[in-house]
């Protein structure tokens, strides 16, 4: 009896799932990425790591009416040869050779989960704006404070509602991101932390498109062990487009509200700095990016040439002293994107460059030696924005100076990253990168700092 109820609700679900499928327009579309990576370091003592890791995607659009669309995305992600003790990678494969080995890896890893699963509700009760629902890819404004870093492997999708509203050249929307949902049982406690965002954007403005943004990031805790309770604010606009011949952009945010614990981990001095207060220390932060290029399309392989330069404010000792945070926080932007190619500066607070914020000076090249090539050079330099070198930042510089005292200067150091693309067919791309870093005594303090009080200086 229990067999055949079994197999009578499977057969159900079958019946129903095919007759759905007949009534709705199903599409399906992939990926699959396989990388070589090599990553070394300057020691002696280490050597080159050398590693195979693979993405592989299967995606399924089904516009269900004219106004409801369901799209589902699979995903997989893993490096080769990995067991389970690297189970966090969702790998594929184990090594099946010892007791703690997983001798059938293929039958017991689950390694295949929703990257994105959402819904989508057009003209949402006749009230003139769309609605997604469900894990989705977050990117506004080119990746600046929201993108889903698409170089990992992973990338990052995250669970949120948007409310979407086009017409003529104008578009406003809303987004909710639930970013951590921890309440406590029966919902004793408020421990969750979200996202709000509005962005708006408008279309035919100095050849380009003029964009702003206000962010609420309400960060809340009422448990007896954190009660770090903080609500911020993230305000600014960006203008991109093309004039005279050049493309550029041009970009401003201004963040104010609570600091929370960031100011107390940093343990930079900073006035009224407490364990778990969110609202102790005051945000007092910018960022501001610009961004000009020249293609050269009568020119032998059509070279194009950008001038970059961003800088993200620190914290120095006039906010310590004022019970300020000065550091720019970047939310959940592609740094990829934006700071060199070998990553050195993800950390979305700052503390990959100490919290003395950073300065981004760039020449961006890219060519066509052949139709089907494209060949780029990036070449960045990286220096604190907190002045370092004379005596405005000593309190900060003393929770850094771990190595040799006085001997940290604003150079971070300079990255060079190249990458040969080629569009192998209509629907393969082929890409080889190398990038080497040049460091300086500020940037081994600081990673130095990293390593010693093993913090994960890339979350």
């Amino acid at each position: 009896m229990k067999r055949n109820l079994i197999l009578s609700i499977a057969v159900a679900v079958c019946l129903i799932a095919a007759t759905v499928a007949q009534a709705a327009d199903v599409s399906f579309s992939g990926e699959f990425r396989p990388r070589f990576n090599i990553d070394t370091d300057t020691s002696d003592s280490t050597s080159a790591a050398h590693f195979f890791d693979t993405r592989v995607r299967l995606n399924a659009k089904a516009n269900v009416n004219a106004n409801t669309e369901v799209f589902l995305q699979f995903q997989s992600v893993g490096i080769w040869g990995g067991g389970a003790a690297n189970s966090g990678t969702r790998e594929s494969t184990g090594a099946g050779t010892g007791a703690g080995d997983l001798a059938e890896a293929s039958d017991l890893l689950d390694d295949v989960g929703f990257h994105q699963a959402y819904l989508t509700l057009k003209n949402f009760a006749g009230a003139g704006f769309d609605a997604k629902i469900g894990r989705q890819e977050v990117v506004v404004d080119g990746h600046r404070l929201f993108g889903h870093t698409g170089w990992t492997q992973g990338a990052e999708t995250k669970d949120a509602i948007r409310l979407t509203h086009a017409a003529g050249n104008h578009t406003l929307n809303y987004t909710y991101i639930a970013g951590d949902e921890n309440d406590g049982v029966a919902n004793i406690t408020d421990q969750d932390h979200g996202v709000h965002f509005l962005h708006a954007s408008t279309q035919g403005v100095l050849g380009g498109a003029l964009s702003g943004i206000f962010v609420i990031t309400n960060d809340h805790d009422n448990s007896a062990l954190m009660s770090d309770n903080e609500t911020w604010y993230t305000i600014g606009a960006r203008q991109k487009g093309k004039l005279g011949g050049l493309d550029y952009r041009v970009e401003f945010y201004h963040q104010f509200g609570d600091a929370g614990e960031i100011a107390n981990t940093c343990s930079c001095a900073v006035t009224n700095a407490a364990a778990n207060a969110g609202s102790s220390v005051d945000r007092d932060a910018q960022m501001f990016g610009v961004r000009v290029g020249k293609t050269f399309k009568n020119a032998s392989m059509s070279p194009t040439i950008t001038l970059w330069y961003d800088v993200l404010s620190g914290t120095d000792d006039d906010d310590a002293a004022g019970s300020e945070w000065g550091t720019f926080d970047v939310h959940y932007d592609t740094g990829h994107k934006f700071y060199g190619l070998m990553d050195f500066y993800l950390n979305r607070t700052g503390q990959n460059s100490g919290w003395m914020g950073m300065q981004d000076i760039a020449i961006k090249t890219k060519m066509s030696p052949k139709p089907g090539w494209t060949l780029k050079a990036d070449w960045h330099h990286f220096r604190t924005q907190t002045d370092i070198s004379g005596s405005d930042a000593d309190t900060v510089v003393a929770a850094h100076d771990t190595m040799n005292a006085n001997a940290m200067d604003p150079d971070l150091g300079t990255e060079v990253d190249l990458t040969l693309v080629h569009k192998y067919d209509a629907n393969t791309n082929i890409s080889v990168g190398y990038s080497h870093y040049f460091t300086t005594t500020t940037f081994a303090q600081l990673n130095e700092r990293c390593w010693r009080q093993r913090w994960n200086c890339r979350v």
